[in-house]
């Protein structure tokens, strides 16, 4: 009998050893749930749940301040870590179609070191306010030009306006809320100015596509697509699909990134096809472009028998060029033919309005929405299927359309087809849903 009862005792240790605030296993299990916390709207994003676009910047509110209480720089650390795996984990998914899927845990290893870095570093500015500002200014650290760390996608859920006004409320608000030397009224106080402050009031105004448009999304994955015996087929679906819009009445047809898999400029009877076809619909796709010297991903608009060609200028490192060592990545790891970069803003005119191009990474580039206010943008996510990586996308691109007032049109391969407005206020979005009950 006795023995039934002691035979736990030996885990006993360790069992404390778990529980101990000060104990490692504590501050490593506390830090990847501040993580979890900061999270949560990528992971929310796969329910249809207005509760949870409710509470979404509140779970980000809080994971700051258990990050602000942890006051460990280990636990910076692995607060870092654990955001650069859940965020990012998606990345080395790309390994895959190199033959390279044996550096998968490598890569999560280093995404989680690199990120886990930044956050340390923080930890050394000498007061607490500083290190959430230096948290906050990890939005504008970019290593090898990847710039989807942006705190900013916090605000795309919820009641606070989708801005840099609003993310900066909800840092301040965690801060506040933190502050053991205010007290607790004054505390109430601010924290419901800082409400207000970042809180939103209307749907911002934006200019929308004047032409009756038809967005193409198709599902080729990533390892059939260059596949030379496919081309023939997938290139006879993109005319079946020109013809069924022309049918339609569609004014113009939206196109993924590569949806011609191969240099389109050096297919002269594609080319004149598509010139044809141009004079009873306006064509954007997707293709490859050459030159002698270069390679190019672009994007071709034909227009009334024209054609314009835009080429990528923001390229995804490892994946479109290599940013560093190139020769030790082109020897032992990453053969690729890498893309030459083409202008940094790409823009046409359709109907009288100026359109910006942007080619998947482009579309989450901040400088192009400064002189934009309609974006056709195209993508292949088929690299990452199966992943996160798209919903983090729309986000970027939901943060950016809402705080420069942009509309965006965008079409894909893989998922997810998307037009994206400024955000609507989460109360005119619960009243819809709810007179749609009714109506139903």
């Amino acid at each position: 009998m006795k023995s039934k009862y002691f035979r736990f005792l030996p885990f006993l240790p360790l069992f404390l050893k778990f529980i101990n605030s000060n104990s490692t296993t504590f501050k490593i299990i506390k830090a990847f749930f501040s993580a979890l916390l900061l999270s949560n709207f990528i992971y929310f994003s796969f329910f249809e749940n207005l509760l949870f676009e409710f509470i979404s910047p509140f779970l980000s509110i809080y994971g700051l301040i258990l990050l602000l209480k942890s006051r460990d720089k280990l636990a910076y650390f692995y607060t870092g870590f654990f955001i650069g795996i859940l965020w990012f984990w998606w990345i080395s998914l790309s390994s895959i179609y190199f033959d390279l899927a044996y550096l998968i845990p490598l890569e999560l290893m280093i995404i989680g070191l690199i990120y886990g870095f930044l956050f340390w570093v923080c930890y050394f500015f000498k007061y607490d306010f500083l290190r959430l500002c230096g948290i906050f200014a990890l939005s504008f650290i970019h290593p090898f030009g990847f710039d989807w760390l942006n705190w900013g996608v916090l605000s795309v859920y919820g009641i606070f306006d989708a801005s840099y006004q609003g993310i900066i409320a909800m840092f301040l608000i965690a801060y506040f809320y933190y502050e053991k030397y205010i007290s607790r009224y004054y505390k109430i106080a601010i924290i419901f100015i800082l409400v207000l402050i970042g809180a939103q009031y209307e749907q911002k105004p934006s200019q929308t596509l004047g032409l009756d448009y038809k967005l193409i999304q198709t599902n080729i994955p990533q390892d059939q697509k260059f596949i030379q015996e496919n081309l023939q087929t997938h290139s006879k679906d993109i005319f079946l699909q020109i013809n069924q819009a022309i049918k339609e009445g569609k004014e113009v047809i939206i196109f993924p990134e590569t949806a011609f898999a191969f240099a389109l400029n050096k297919a002269p009877n594609y080319l004149q096809a598509l010139k044809e076809l141009s004079k009873h619909i306006i064509i954007i796709t997707g293709a490859i472009s050459t030159t002698p010297n270069h390679l190019y991903n672009s994007t071709y608009v034909f227009d009334n028998g024209q054609i314009q060609v835009f080429n990528k200028h923001y390229l995804v490192p490892f994946g479109e060029e290599i940013p560093l060592f190139k020769n030790f990545f082109k020897k032992y790891l990453l053969n690729i033919d890498e893309f030459s970069r083409g202008k940094e803003l790409n823009q046409y005119t359709l109907n009288n309005q100026l359109i910006t191009n942007a080619i998947c990474f482009e579309a989450t580039k901040e400088s192009l929405y400064k002189d934009t206010q309609i974006m056709i943008a195209i993508s292949n996510n088929a690299w990452f299927s199966h992943s996160s990586e798209y919903k983090l996308q729309n986000f970027l691109m939901r943060f950016y359309a809402n705080n420069y007032q942009v509309s965006i049109y965008h079409a894909v391969n893989g998922k997810e087809n998307a037009v994206i407005q400024p955000k609507e206020m989460l109360i005119l979005k619960i009243k819809d849903r709810f007179l749609k009950q009714n109506e139903a």
